[in-house]
């Protein structure tokens, strides 16, 4: 899937993508052991919402792997101010 993947407004970017696609963040069965397996190797990794969505498109298909890979490169780094 090709998308023109926005410098800025990624949090907007991807909360619209979702509500055209009817996509909800679902947390399943996976999530929750790798939370597991994250906390008690005395990791602390927070997903946001923003990252979670981006996962769900992914998983309903409505984006590839390479895009969901450009999304949330594009989201760190707009996180990061880069």
């Amino acid at each position: 899937m090709q998308l023109n993947i926005p410098t800025s407004g990624l949090k907007e970017y991807v909360h619209r993508l979702a509500l055209v696609h009817g996509v909800v963040y679902k947390k399943t069965a996976g999530d929750a052991f790798a939370e597991a397996v994250t906390r008690l190797a005395d990791d602390n990794v927070f997903t946001d919402d923003v990252e979670n969505i981006i996962v769900e498109l992914k998983r309903s298909h409505v984006i590839d792997s390479k895009t969901m890979v450009q999304l949330l490169g594009s989201y760190f780094d707009e996180l990061q101010h880069v």
